[in-house]
């Protein structure tokens, strides 16, 4: 009789230790040495392949892992891999959707669940952010280029216009509405403001001469006409919030909400592609802390639509250049592309994801290191993180695209080996892209 009691109370003790162990298993070992486990902004926990970057897993609502958990993420991930050869063998996955019929016509299969615009599951990495994902994921990959990527050989910079402060602007604002960036229009001749020119030359073949007043003003009425506007200050620009200044040391930025924007000015400066020292100088006197002034800014127009099918990084330029599916350069942007420390990657990988107000994780083992911080550190989102607004992941892992709190640094300064781009830049050209398109990185 007392083996048999023993017997229960070693059961039951240990069904009431199985929680412990649960924990510990989670923190120690077992499939966390096959797993990372990643929060995102709204503290979903997710389970990601840290060879990928891929999201294989998602936790329970009480936000804790069980062994139920890493049974569902482990063949998700052998279903997954399992597509990926079946395609790699059978070729193009839109090949299952389009089936011809007995007339010979070809019928497109659709699911209710194609219709539906979901979110997929946020995720980070080590050295960069990937939070929420808010363009749909593509499982089938883009169409072949009709024709291989042309690039212009030497690069014929357009000469310094003799233009006034307003005429510059002009140039500025045409350009940026045509897709090829100036990046901050601030009514100033500059290295970027050549490489633009060009590029719009190169992709519409004109020979139209932009330092000519007169033609450039026939070019300006086309885009979109006058080159400023009037905007009104709301309640809701005044109130923020803002930050009173934004630390250096990552383990301060650590402890923030949010890395907001640092002055309304900033926050109007970005909204309009402008700088801050020339939106002040547009409203000498005005009070932006008031809701109700009126102020002038810079109306960038309308953006890009066209979708960009093949990107090139390219280092010599400090360019990134979009491409259509024809082979057509339809956007170019000023950029930072790595450093002599931190070089870029080099050859061809592609787009892997997209994530807008992106989370930032520091891991000083795997990145760089910042001041004394020796710990992996969550830097919340936001214009001011580490990597601005938006970030578009590489299948290179911890490389990507991404924005800049520092706009006015853009193609003048280094990066710790990604691409960066204005903000405004960056939301433009995740907009344009889709998860497959091609990225080459060229000398």
């Amino acid at each position: 009789m007392k083996s048999v009691l023993a017997s229960v109370l070693i059961i039951v003790a240990s069904l009431i230790a199985m929680p412990a162990f649960a924990d510990s298993h989670q923190s120690k070992g077992g499939y966390r040495d096959n797993f990372d486990v990643f929060i995102d902004d709204r503290g979903r926990h997710y389970l990601v392949d840290p060879r990928s970057g891929e999201v294989v897993g998602r936790a329970n609502r009480n936000a804790k892992f069980t062994r139920r958990d890493k049974r569902q993420a482990e063949a998700a991930y052998r279903r997954k891999n399992r597509r990926k050869k079946l395609n790699k063998r059978l070729g193009s996955i839109f090949d299952v959707f389009n089936k011809k019929g007995r007339d010979g016509k070809t019928r497109f299969k659709k699911k209710k669940r194609d219709r539906v615009r979901q979110k997929a599951p946020a995720e980070i990495i080590q050295q960069e952010p990937l939070p929420e994902i808010t363009q749909q994921e593509e499982i089938a990959r883009l169409p072949e280029l009709q024709q291989s990527i042309q690039t212009a050989p030497t690069l014929s910079l357009m000469r310094k216009p003799k233009f006034n402060s307003k005429q510059m602007m002009n140039l500025q604002v045409f350009l940026d509405r045509a897709g090829f960036s100036p990046g901050v229009i601030d009514g100033r001749w500059g290295s970027n403001v050549a490489k633009a020119a060009a590029s719009w030359k190169e992709s519409t073949g004109s020979s139209a001469n932009l330092g000519n007043a007169k033609t450039l003003s026939g070019l300006v009425a086309q885009s979109g006409g006058e080159t400023l506007t009037s905007y009104t200050i709301t309640k809701a620009d005044v109130a923020g919030p803002y930050l009173k200044r934004v630390p250096t040391d990552y383990a301060e930025k650590s402890e923030l909400e949010e890395l907001s924007y640092l002055s309304i000015h900033e926050m109007l400066s970005e909204r309009f592609h402008m700088s801050q020292g020339y939106l002040r100088k547009l409203n000498k006197g005005k009070r932006f802390g008031r809701a109700g002034t009126t102020i002038t800014v810079v109306s960038p127009g309308q953006k890009v639509t066209a979708k960009v099918h093949y990107i090139i990084a390219d280092k010599s330029r400090k360019q990134i250049r979009g491409y259509g599916r024809n082979g057509k350069l339809i956007t170019a942007y000023p950029a930072t592309i790595g450093s002599a420390a931190t070089p870029s990657p080099t050859g061809t990988h592609s787009v892997a994801r997209i994530a807008i107000n992106p989370e930032y994780t520091y891991n000083p083992k795997k990145n760089f290191q910042q001041g004394e911080n020796d710990k992996i550190l969550r830097i919340p989102p936001g214009p001011n993180g580490p990597v601005g607004s938006v970030w578009i992941a590489l299948s290179k892992p911890t490389y990507g695209i991404h924005g800049t709190p520092n706009p006015d640094t853009i193609g003048k300064t280094n990066s710790h080996g990604c691409i960066r781009l204005t903000n405004w830049d960056a939301r433009e050209l995740a907009k344009l892209v889709r998860k497959g398109v091609t990225v080459e990185f060229v000398e």
